[in-house]
């Protein structure tokens, strides 16, 4: 028999609104619509992968330009980028491997949209010459050895009278002293009214010269060449230029600058 308990808690009970029909369409509409979106973000992803993997974003062509004394096919094999995707192409890994080649002074990669990368070749360019025992082998303004080339006529010639080696393309010579060449060639017919008749070079004195007034001068480095080069015509205008031959200057040393017979100064 039931019995009648008025503290016992009672459960309500639990409903829900039934929605007009202007709700319900709008309800509708904003399911559609998060669906549609869905729909699109998942096929932009798609498109996005085909994209990525199609035939048609790949390198289909490498077209080298300034290759002159380097054969462009060779380049472009070295590159080895056909088939590489427009993407990731690792064109930092083909310009490493074309520079190593020694006509090579400076490349650059280039992506060509949609399929094509262009690479730019900067070759080096013969300067001059580097005697060493009795070889001669052609040099850029960088002092590398090049093969199966010749300098402008009349070009400078180094003389290296250290020790005896072989030297092979590709392999590099002093550059500092190449340049230091480059240098005083220009400068000091300019500056001092002199030519230069002789280069010379070993490893312990650097770079030296010999005028076109019989005597020879020791310039070292190319540093503090600007007053290496004041010295040089402080110390002809002060002796003379007749009083000179036979002698040698040396201005390796900024601040103290020597002046001797030849015969005293080859053999300190």
């Amino acid at each position: 028999m039931y019995k009648y308990n008025p503290r016992k808690r009672k459960r309500a009970l639990k409903g829900y609104v039934l929605p007009d029909e202007r709700t319900e369409r709008l309800q509708r509409r904003v399911r559609w619509r998060r669906i549609l979106i869905a729909l699109g973000l998942l096929a932009a992803i798609a498109g996005a992968v085909f994209f990525y993997h199609s035939p048609l974003l790949r390198v289909q062509e490498v077209e080298v330009v300034g290759a002159i004394n380097t054969s462009p096919q060779r380049i472009a094999e070295l590159a080895d980028l056909e088939g590489a995707s427009m993407f990731n192409a690792p064109l930092d890994d083909a310009e490493a491997r074309i520079v190593d080649l020694p006509f090579v002074k400076a490349v650059q990669a280039q992506l060509r949209w949609p399929n094509k990368v262009r690479i730019e070749v900067i070759e080096r360019t013969p300067w001059g010459y580097w005697m060493l025992a009795g070889a001669s082998y052609v040099i850029d303004g960088d002092g590398v050895i090049l093969a199966d080339v010749k300098p402008p006529k009349d070009a400078p010639v180094i003389h290296d009278v250290g020790d005896p080696a072989s030297l092979s393309p590709g392999d590099r010579v002093d550059t500092d002293a190449v340049r230091l060449a480059q240098l005083l060639l220009n400068s000091v017919p300019k500056q001092l009214s002199l030519n230069i008749v002789r280069l010379e070079y070993t490893p312990e004195n650097g770079l030296s010269l010999v005028t076109d007034a019989t005597y020879r001068v020791v310039m070292g480095d190319s540093q503090n060449v600007d007053y290496k080069l004041a010295v040089w015509k402080t110390v002809e205008e002060e002796v003379g230029r007749g009083a000179m031959a036979g002698h040698v200057l040396d201005l390796r040393f900024r601040d103290r600058p020597s002046f001797s017979e030849r015969e005293e100064a080859m053999t300190r």
